[in-house]
C-alpha cells in the first residue's frame, strides 16, 4: 500500500481552487463551470467523502494528483481454483502504481479517472492543460486490477492459459467495503462470475453507490434496464453510464443498442491525454464512458458532503429523479439509449434527498422491469439450494447466485416499511430501521452514512414498539449468524462447482464503432405500453484512420439530438396479460465474455 501526498494546507480552498484560473473551452468545461464554481465557494470540494477507484495502474507522481489523498492498493488476483495468485506483467510482478516516465507512460487510464475526480489541474508542461476534478478534497482508495499500455487497450496478467491469473472482483469490491468507500467508481467493463456476486450484494447491503460505464460500442444486449449480474457494469444496482457532451448530445460510442442504462453523464469533448506516452499532451476529444463515469463519481462526492445524513440510496433516489428531464420523477426513456436522463449537479446540490426512501431506485426498477419479461423472471429469484444450476442454457447460463440480488433488494424494502410504521406510529430516529443503517444486522447504528458519529443522547429504546434497543442487537446478531450461515453453504456450493473467471479486458476508451444498419427491433416495456420510434440514429460518419503519431481518435461526430416518445412512468406497473418476450433478451451466448474498457 503506498499513500498519496496529504492535503496542502497552506491555502484556502479559493486560492487552489478558483475556477476562474481555468478556461472551460478547453475540454474542462464539466468542472470549470458556475455550478461547481458556487460548491466550491461554499467549501463543497468533496472533503471527508471515501471514493474507491478501480482502474489500471496510477502514475502516483502525477502532476494534477501531486496534493490529492490517495491511498494506492493492489488488487486481488487469483486462478481458477479461487485461491490468490500474483499477477505479473511481461514477467514482473504488477505494481500498484507507476512513476512518471517508467516503461515511457506519463499518465495511465487508471490516472485519467483520478483526476476527473480529484485533478487540481497540473500538468508536466504549462503550455498544456492539465486535468482537473471536481471533488478534490475527496479520499481515494485506488485499487490496481490490471497493468497499463499506450492505447488504454488491457493489460492482462501472464498466464499459460486463460483464467490462471485474473482479476478477482468481488474481492476488489469487497476491499472498497471495508475500507469504508461511500462509492465506488469502475470505469471498465468485463465479467463476473458466481464468485464475485457476494462482494457486490455487500456493497449494495451497505448503501455504497456503484458507478459503472456502458461499454463504449454497439453490441446488442438487453432491451430493458433489467441488469445483468454476469458483467460489471450491468450488475443491478449499479449506476451504469452513457456519455454526452455540453449540449446532452449522445456520443457516438456510448452504447444504445443495450437498454442497461441509468443516467448520462459527460464524457464528451472533454480533455484527454492523447496517448500514454506522451508526457503532458492533453487534447480535447472523446473521453468515452469512463471519462463520464468518473465526471458523475466526483459530482456524487459533492452530493455526499452536502446531504451527509442521506444515505447512497437516498442519493441515487435524487440523482435519477432530479435530471434535467426528470423534474423530480424518475422518468425513464422509452428508448432506453438515456436512462432516466442527464444528471443535474445543482439539483442533487440543492434537492434534499432524505426526503426520498433508503431502496437503490435503480435495483428497484431492474427487479420489477426483469419480473415481467419470461426469460429473465427467474434471474433474482434463485435458491442455489434447490436450484444450484442457475437458470438458462450452458452457453447462456445465470448462475443460483444472483438469488442474493433479489433477497437484497426484499430486504431494503422490508427494512423501509419499519421505518414507515415507526414514523407512522410517532418514532424518533426511525431511520435507523432503514437498510443501510441494518447492513450489519443491528438497529441505532451510532454513526451517520457518512462515518460521522451521532450526537449524544439518542433514545435507547424504539418509541414506536417500546423493546429496548439491546433487545433488537439481539434479534440483529440473530440474523447476522443465519446470514453467516447461509454465505458459509453458498461456499460449500461454490467449491462443487465448475469455477469459471472471465478477466477484465478492453480496448481504447473513445474508440469510434458504426451503428449497426437497420432499425432496433420493437420493443415491448413492462406493463403493457409498446415504445415508440424504434429505429436507430443515423449511423455517424466513420473517423478517418489517424496518423501514427496521433493514436488516439479525435472527437467523433455526435449522435443527432431525436424527439422521444412520451415518457413511460417509474417504477413498471403490472404487467399487462399477454405482454410479449422480446426476441434477443437471451443475452450474448457468451455470458461474462464481452469483457472492455468502457471508457
Amino acid at each position: 500500500m503506498k499513500a498519496g501526498c496529504a492535503f496542502a494546507l497552506a491555502c484556502v480552498l479559493p486560492c487552489a481552487w478558483t475556477p476562474g484560473a481555468f478556461a472551460a473551452d478547453d475540454g474542462r468545461w464539466p468542472v470549470v463551470n458556475d455550478t461547481v464554481a458556487s460548491a466550491w465557494k461554499q467549501g463543497i470540494d468533496g472533503s471527508g467523502v471515501k471514493v474507491a477507484v478501480l482502474d489500471t495502474q496510477a502514475v502516483e507522481d502525477y502532476p494534477a494528483l501531486k496534493d490529492a489523498d490517495i491511498t494506492y492498493r493492489l488488487g486481488r488476483f487469483s486462478g481458477m481454483d479461487g485461491n490468490e495468485v500474483e499477477c505479473k506483467v511481461g514477467g514482473r510482478p504488477l505494481t500498484a502504481t507507476i512513476k512518471a516516465g517508467d516503461d515511457g507512460y506519463y499518465s495511465s487510464h487508471g490516472t485519467d479517472m483520478l483526476s476527473w475526480i480529484v485533478g487540481d489541474g497540473g500538468n508536466y508542461t504549462l503550455d498544456k492543460a492539465g486535468m482537473l476534478g471536481a471533488a478534490p478534497k475527496a479520499r481515494i482508495l485506488h485499487i490496481t486490477t490490471m497493468g497499463t499500455s499506450a492505447t488504454a487497450a488491457t493489460t492482462l496478467c501472464d498466464a499459460k492459459k486463460l483464467g490462471d491469473a485474473s482479476s478477482d472482483n468481488g474481492a476488489d469490491v469487497r476491499t472498497a467495503v471495508d475500507w469504508g468507500a461511500r462509492i465506488i467508481n469502475r470505469s471498465q467493463s468485463g465479467g463476473l462470475d458466481d464468485t464475485d456476486y457476494a462482494g457486490y450484494v455487500d456493497a449494495l447491503r451497505h448503501g455504497i453507490i456503484m458507478v459503472g460505464a456502458r461499454a463504449n460500442d454497439t453490441t446488442p444486449g438487453l432491451d430493458d434496464l433489467t441488469g445483468d449480474p454476469r458483467s460489471m457494469e450491468t450488475f443491478p444496482g449499479v449506476v451504469m453510464v452513457n456519455s454526452v457532451d455540453e449540449s446532452g448530445t449522445l456520443a457516438s460510442t456510448s452504447d444504445v443498442m443495450d437498454g442497461n442504462v441509468a443516467v448520462l453523464s459527460y464524457g464528451a469533448n472533454v480533455l484527454k491525454p492523447i496517448n500514454y506516452v506522451a508526457e503532458g499532451d492533453n487534447r480535447v476529444g472523446n473521453g468515452g464512458t469512463s471519462t463520464a463515469a468518473a465526471v458523475l463519481s466526483s459530482y456524487l462526492a459533492l452530493a455526499m458532503q452536502k446531504w451527509p445524513d442521506a444515505t447512497g440510496n437516498q442519493i441515487i433516489q435524487s440523482l435519477i429523479r432530479n435530471t434535467k428531464s426528470g423534474k423530480g420523477k424518475p422518468v425513464i426513456d422509452p428508448e432506453r439509449k438515456r436512462g432516466f436522463g442527464e444528471v443535474d449537479l445543482n439539483a442533487l446540490l440543492t434537492v434534499d434527498p432524505t426526503q426520498y426512501k433508503d431502496v437503490n431506485p435503480i435495483l428497484e426498477y431492474q427487479m420489477k422491469a426483469a419480473a415481467q419479461y419470461p426469460d429473465l423472471k427467474d434471474w433474482y429469484t434463485q435458491d442455489c439450494k434447490t436450484n444450484p444450476d442457475g437458470v438458462g442454457t450452458a452457453a447462456d447460463n445465470v448462475p443460483c447466485e444472483a438469488g442474493l440480488i433479489g433477497q437484497e433488494y426484499e430486504r431494503q424494502q422490508t427494512a423501509w416499511k419499519k421505518v414507515e410504521q415507526c414514523r407512522s406510529d410517532g418514532g424518533s430516529d426511525c431511520m435507523q430501521y432503514s437498510a443501510t443503517n441494518t447492513a450489519d444486522g443491528s438497529t441505532n447504528n451510532t454513526a451517520t452514512p457518512n462515518g460521522q458519529a451521532k450526537p449524544e443522547g439518542d433514545p435507547s429504546q424504539s418509541a414506536s414498539s417500546g423493546m429496548p434497543v439491546w433487545l433488537w442487537g439481539v434479534i440483529g446478531a440473530g440474523v447476522a449468524v443465519i446470514a453467516a450461515g447461509v454465505i458459509i453453504a453458498l461456499v460449500v456450493s461454490r467449491r462443487r462447482r465448475t469455477r469459471v473467471r472471465i478477466p477484465v479486458s478492453g480496448v481504447a476508451y473513445g474508440s469510434v464503432r458504426s451503428y449497426p444498419n437497420g432499425p432496433v427491433p420493437s420493443r415491448p416495456y413492462p406493463g403493457g405500453s409498446q415504445r415508440s420510434g424504434g429505429q436507430a440514429p443515423p449511423a455517424p460518419n466513420r473517423v478517418p484512420e489517424q496518423p501514427p503519431s496521433q493514436p488516439q481518435q479525435p472527437y467523433p461526430q455526435q449522435v443527432p439530438r431525436r424527439g422521444f416518445a412520451p415518457p413511460q412512468p417509474y417504477p413498471p406497473t403490472d404487467p399487462a396479460p399477454g405482454v410479449p418476450a422480446p426476441d434477443n433478451h437471451g443475452g450474448n451466448g457468451n455470458p461474462g465474455g464481452h469483457g472492455r474498457y468502457s471508457g
